[in-house]
C-alpha cells in the first residue's frame, strides 16, 4: 500500500501505527516525527498540489479538517481512496486514529494505541475529578490575535480544555472557531490563558485591555507547541495531560491561599 497524508495529525498517527513504510508523501507541514521530514511533499496543508496527487494515484490519501473536506470530495471524483477526519472532541479523535488503523490494515496496533492513550485519558480524569467544579478555572486558548479567534462547541481544542478540567468562554450556541471582543475576555477574566505563537506573548503583555485578566496578574501565561495544540492525533492526549497539570498547579495555589477550599 502507498499512502499520502496531507495532514500532520494523520501523519503523526500513521507513525504511531507503526505505518512509516507505507508512506510515501506528505504535506510540507508534516514534521513529527522528524524521519517524515526526508518524504517528498505534495504542497502544502492549506494547499496540496492536487495534479501532482493525482499522477502519484497512491493506495489512500489522508486529510484533515473543513479545510481539506472539498479537496476530499474532489480526489474521491478523480478515482482516489481517500481517508477524511474532522473530529469535534477528544474521543472522536481517538475513534479516527482506530478507524485510519483498519484502512492501512493495523487494526490490532490501533486497539493497542487506542486503549493506551485512553488509559492516560482515565488519569486526567482521576486527577481533574479532586478539583470542584465551582471553582474550575477559567482557560482562554488564542487562536489569532487581530481579529482575536478562540475555541467554541466543535472544536476539538475546546474538548481538550474541558477534560484538563477547565472552563471556556463560550457556550454551546458557539462556532467551532469563533471572533471575540478582547473587551468581553477580560471581562469574562480568564484564570489561565494559552495560545501557541509566540508572537502573541508581547502583544498580550504590552496591551492595557488585558493587564488586570487574573491570568496575567498570576503569571498563567503559556505558549504551547503547536504540535500539542493544532493536532488531533495521538499527541493530543499529551496536550490534553500538559494543560491538566497547568490547571492542577494552578487550583493547588489557589488552595494554599485558601481560595479553592
Amino acid at each position: 500500500m502507498r499512502v499520502i497524508s496531507l495532514a500532520p495529525t494523520h501523519t503523526e498517527t500513521i507513525a504511531a501505527l507503526e505505518a512509516m513504510d507505507l508512506l510515501v508523501g506528505v504535506s510540507e507541514d508534516c514534521d513529527f516525527p522528524e524521519k517524515v521530514r526526508r518524504l517528498p511533499t505534495y504542497g502544502s496543508w492549506a494547499s496540496p498540489d492536487l495534479q501532482a496527487l493525482c499522477r502519484v494515484a497512491p493506495d489512500l490519501l489522508c486529510t484533515f479538517g473543513s479545510h481539506q473536506e472539498e479537496m476530499a470530495e474532489w480526489l474521491r471524483r478523480q478515482g482516489l481512496s481517500v481517508f477524511h477526519s474532522d473530529p469535534a472532541t477528544v474521543k472522536e479523535a481517538l475513534r479516527a486514529m482506530r478507524q485510519l488503523a483498519e484502512c492501512l490494515e493495523r487494526p490490532t496496533v490501533g486497539a493497542r494505541l487506542v486503549e493506551r492513550l485512553a488509559d492516560r485519558l482515565q488519569a486526567v480524569e482521576e486527577l481533574t475529578a479532586r478539583i470542584p467544579d465551582a471553582v474550575r478555572p477559567k482557560i482562554f486558548r488564542i487562536m489569532h490575535w487581530h481579529p482575536l479567534i478562540t475555541v467554541g462547541p466543535g472544536a476539538f481544542q475546546y474538548d481538550v480544555i474541558e477534560r484538563a478540567g477547565g472552563r471556556n468562554l463560550l457556550g454551546p450556541q458557539a462556532a467551532p472557531y469563533e471572533r471575540v471582543a478582547p473587551e468581553q475576555v477580560t471581562a469574562w477574566n480568564p484564570d489561565i490563558i494559552f495560545f501557541c505563537e509566540p508572537s502573541i506573548e508581547p502583544l498580550l503583555l504590552h496591551d492595557a485591555v488585558w493587564a488586570h485578566c487574573s491570568a496575567m496578574r498570576s503569571g498563567h501565561i503559556h505558549v504551547l507547541p503547536c504540535g500539542l495544540t493544532c493536532r488531533a492525533g495521538p499527541r493530543i492526549v499529551d496536550m490534553t495531560v500538559q494543560l491538566a497539570q497547568i490547571v492542577f498547579d494552578w487550583f493547588q495555589h489557589q488552595a494554599t491561599r485558601g481560595i479553592a477550599g
